[in-house]
């Protein structure tokens, strides 16, 4: 899966990561978007939150320290198919001392119909231990900064959601 990204930030707030068009090899014997490719073009928003937070390739050498994902929710919403222009739609739903919480939509560039959804809870890493710790300065401020620049937006309907049917025994 080759994709040129680059990003943006909308007027709304948005942090967005442009991939360009879907490329065959990313789609399965259906014809739409691999799962497996979704959460790959996902992972890339994930990173352009943390390059907006100082953890870039510079920060993490510079800090020793990055940020590991610990969890992902994927909600699929509609198919996506090669040829089809796409962009990630990224927001800080959270954050904490050691943890943080961001949501982003895979949504068609042209007429905005979202496809697929990711959920990432992330932790803070010191990279000499290779253990929780806390942000450092420059990072939690960036995150104080981020929140308050998408204060305003909307939370998304299925932040926070699990698995609920069909319901365990």
């Amino acid at each position: 899966m080759n994709y040129s990204v680059t990003a943006s930030t909308n007027p709304d707030g948005y942090l967005l990561t442009h991939y360009g068009k879907i490329n065959a090899e990313s789609c399965d014997y259906n014809g739409h978007l691999n799962e497996g490719h979704a959460l790959v073009m996902l992972s890339l928003a994930t990173d352009t939150i943390l390059d907006a937070i100082q953890l870039d390739a510079a920060g993490r050498e510079r800090l020793n320290f990055s940020a590991f994902t610990i969890q992902n929710n994927l909600y699929y919403r509609a198919e996506g198919h090669e040829g089809q222009e796409v962009l990630a739609q990224s927001q800080l739903l959270a954050f904490d001392e050691k943890r943080l919480r961001m949501f982003h939509r895979l949504i068609d560039a042209e007429n905005g119909t979202i496809l697929v959804e990711l959920e990432c809870l992330m932790l803070g890493v010191d990279m000499a231990i290779r253990k929780s710790a806390c942000w450092p300065e420059g990072v939690s401020e960036a995150l104080s900064q981020l929140a308050a620049k998408q204060h305003d937006l909307p939370c998304p309907d299925n932040a926070g959601r699990a698995i609920e049917k069909p319901a365990l025994g």
